[in-house]
């Protein structure tokens, strides 16, 4: 009778405590997942914080909150985790009634892109270890992976006459009866802007600034299309880094600096692309849009973009083409611009055993090896 009683006891106990779980597991519980930083640059290390709170009597002692991001994440915790074509974690909590708990997990961000986490899987076990509830909870967790920069001595010198060029011409339009403040030195200022008072006062160089006859602008066509079937990819990705690099650099020196491509923008569908902007600031918002990049739309929708440049940029827009394809299709149309006035240049990431014969004095060479690519 007593072992019957007993049973009946347990039976009683286990009713009841699946009843109150299933009913009341999900009810006063938040989970969120989000990013320490909206945008880190490639290589660089950033931190997902997951925060769940349990705002009810009834204790979690078994809680598991699950989620997939990218594999280019290196988490610097990798247990309870598995990798695929995504990097999917399963981690594990105890949550008492009324707590809560923040973890933080650290990861380095190896490959640029927009990477988010739409929905999270929470699950929990009765008391008895019997049962299992779920389900899918929304996310909003997301974060840009900016490209990496150029920072290898011969990429700094190839970018460097570049910029040396452009900066000319700027400095040949300035009116210099048109005083209009001033500003730290910056590699690149001429010697003869220094106001050496003021640098004085300061105690650091600084530089006159000048309004200028006419604006100039630069616009940036980024071409992700390659002249060689190999390390696609690589070529990919270092026609990017130079478009980021110049844009970044171009407006720290206050030259307003746009952007379009053959580049597919990953959250829209259409072809990325950045409005002409001067601000320091401006360099982020175009690589964020070089970072949404995810396929490309071919050579023809490039050679438009070109044309389309030849019919809408004035004289004083300077016309920055980043390509790896460089095949006569492209060079005759940029010829044509370069004998109708137009200021053309042209970086071309190559590799070391492609042909060069058919640069043209406008093009700039940036040379890859094979074997280390």
């Amino acid at each position: 009778m007593r072992l019957l009683l007993a049973i009946l006891i347990v039976i009683i106990i286990y009713l009841l405590q699946w009843t109150m779980t299933r009913k009341l597991w999900s009810r006063g519980l938040t989970v969120s997942l989000s990013f320490a930083d909206p945008h880190v640059e490639t290589g660089e290390r950033s931190v997902i914080s997951e925060v769940v709170e349990n705002a009810k009597f009834l204790p979690l002692p078994i809680f598991h909150v699950k989620f997939s991001t990218s594999r280019h994440f290196i988490f610097d915790d990798r247990e309870n985790s598995t990798v695929t074509d995504a990097f999917h974690r399963n981690d594990a909590f105890s949550v008492m009634g009324n707590e809560r708990i923040t973890r933080k997990l650290s990861f380095r961000a190896d490959k640029r892109g927009y990477y988010n986490i739409s929905n999270v899987n929470i699950l929990t076990k009765d008391f008895f270890m019997t049962r299992t509830f779920a389900k899918t909870i929304d996310s909003n967790a997301w974060i840009y992976v900016l490209p990496k920069k150029l920072k290898l001595p011969e990429e700094r010198a190839v970018l460097s006459s570049l910029y040396g060029d452009i900066l000319v011409k700027r400095s040949l339009s300035e009116d210099p009866y048109s005083f209009r403040g001033l500003r730290e030195y910056q590699s690149g200022d001429t010697m003869k802007h220094v106001n050496w008072k003021a640098s004085a006062r300061a105690d650091q160089l600084m530089v006159n600034l000048y309004e200028y006859a006419a604006m100039l602008k630069v616009q940036v066509l980024l071409n992700l299309e390659a002249n060689i079937m190999l390390r696609e990819d690589y070529m990919e990705e270092l026609a990017i880094s130079a478009a980021s690099t110049i844009a970044q650099e171009l407006l720290e020196k206050g030259v307003p600096v746009g952007l379009k491509s053959n580049g597919i923008d990953v959250i829209s569908g259409q072809p990325v692309g950045a409005m002409y902007g001067a601000t320091r600031s401006h360099a982020a918002t175009v690589d964020m849009a070089l970072a949404r990049i995810g396929k490309k739309s071919g050579i023809e929708s490039f050679l438009n973009l070109v044309d389309e440049a030849g019919k809408t940029l004035d004289k004083n827009t300077t016309l920055i083409v980043v390509s790896p394809y460089f095949k006569e299709d492209l060079t005759t149309r940029l010829d044509n611009l370069k004998k109708r006035g137009m200021d053309v240049h042209m970086l071309v990431p190559y590799f070391d055993i492609q042909e060069t014969t058919s640069f043209r004095p406008y093009m700039r060479g940036l040379e890859v090896k094979l074997n280390e690519a």
